[in-house]
């Protein structure tokens, strides 16, 4: 097997194409035979204890969060297009921890039986390769047109409305769903279960058309897309930095507006005819409490001042307000699309004779080890982002973990 196919096409970096390596090669170590055929997987005791004592509780994890990040996103008080295209990442994250979960179980530890080992590897002929591939493309996918959609938000907003209606965001997601399914539909025709249960590649893997497919593939799922997002990370930075240059000055025009100085006419107790300009400093919270001193028949002039006043005042702070939302929105994205690069630029130079040579090599494997806990890492970190970005992702969160405590202790 050519190591250009081994390696093409990968979903979390290169783990199952190790295992691909390595079932073709025979040892004597824990072999039974059964009719001449092994029953055994060959792995390293390094490989052994990673993936399944460490990967596959990470996997768990994942698992865990990006279900919690589903329930919340589920959340009315979630209408930003930002949010609904997150909520389907982690969906998509979810399906991806799963089938690395039982990839890990099945594939390092020790199948008993022929029949065990043949499921095995039917699950990573199947199901993983083909289907770890697409999950791993929609994310891409995704991850790219919800940061677009932010940079769209912040620096042309005149323009969202008519570049993100209804009929382009539902054509947006039916891309980012069935360009991955046709793009690595063949993924289904590489591979099989060969002699003795064991993994075999078919005619297709061995083509020069399939080698230069997977590197188009490369190309257009991980290579153009991490320049999309180093750009659009670095666009949506530089507008955030003018916009706080812009925010500072804007804050404090609008607290020294809170602050007037009005003139009102006050009846004296004395003498009933003359009447004294007083100074007074009036503020939101002063506002109300004039309205209980005595004033002249002119109140209702001023008190349609203090009213539009305090309408004024109501509507630059919840300006402030949406655009804060706004800054946090684009910093919490900015910091998905930074962890995303962390996992997937490690993953571009575990491509065959790109870096490593010969992917059988002690090293590779061991990069591999590492390029794929970052792919799993970023799975998981979503949900802490979530956490300390937004504040509105607080707040739901804390109202549905109050709300299963309450349920719970009712039904007690």
């Amino acid at each position: 097997m050519n190591d250009h196919v081994v390696l093409s096409s990968t979903a979390l970096a290169d783990d199952h194409n190790l295992t691909i390596i390595l079932l073709n090669n025979h040892t004597s170590d824990s072999i039974e035979l059964t009719t001449n055929c092994s029953v055994a997987l060959q792995y390293t005791f390094v490989e052994h204890i990673f993936y399944l004592y460490f990967m596959s509780p990470l996997c768990l994890i994942g698992l865990i969060l990006n279900v919690i990040n589903l329930i919340v996103f589920s959340d009315r008080s979630f209408k930003n297009l930002t949010f609904k295209y997150l909520r389907l990442i982690a969906f998509v994250d979810c399906i991806t921890c799963i089938l690395v979960f039982i990839y890990c179980i099945t594939n390092y530890t020790r199948p008993r039986t022929l029949n065990d080992k043949y499921f095995r590897i039917w699950y990573l002929v199947n199901v993983y390769f083909p289907m770890a591939n697409i999950t791993a493309a929609c994310n891409v996918l995704l991850t790219i047109t919800v940061t677009i959609e932010r940079l769209v938000s912040v620096r042309w907003p005149m323009s969202k409305q008519r570049l993100f209606n209804p009929n382009r965001v539902l054509l947006t997601l039916i891309i980012c769903f069935l360009f991955p399914v046709l793009a690595n539909s063949v993924n289904f025709l590489v591979y099989k279960v060969g002699e003795c249960n064991n993994l075999d590649v078919t005619i297709i893997a061995t083509t020069q058309a399939y080698k230069y497919f997977g590197i188009c593939k490369e190309i257009v799922l991980r290579f153009i897309p991490i320049c999309i997002l180093i750009c659009s990370n670095c666009l949506l930075l530089s507008t955030v930095h003018a916009a706080n240059k812009k925010f500072k000055p804007a804050k404090k025009s609008t607290q020294s507006l809170t602050i007037t100085t009005t003139s009102i006419s006050l009846q004296p107790s004395s003498n009933g005819c003359d009447t004294k300009p007083i100074n007074k400093y009036i503020s939101e919270s002063q506002s109300q409490t004039d309205s209980l001193l005595p004033i002249s028949p002119d109140e209702n002039t001023n008190g349609q001042q203090r009213s539009s006043f305090v309408a004024a005042n109501s509507k630059s702070k919840m300006h402030i307000r949406k655009q804060q939302q706004e800054k946090q929105l684009t910093i919490m994205l900015v910091w998905l699309s930074t962890l995303y690069l962390c996992g997937q630029i490690p993953m571009l130079f575990a491509y065959p004779n790109f870096v490593f040579k010969d992917t059988r090599k002690a090293s590779y494997k061991y990069y591999a080890l590492v390029v794929n806990l970052l792919e799993l890492v970023t799975y998981l970190a979503n949900f802490f982002i979530y956490v300390k970005f937004t504040t509105q992702y607080q707040q739901v969160f804390r109202t549905k973990i109050k709300q299963l405590f309450f349920c719970f202790f009712k039904t007690s």
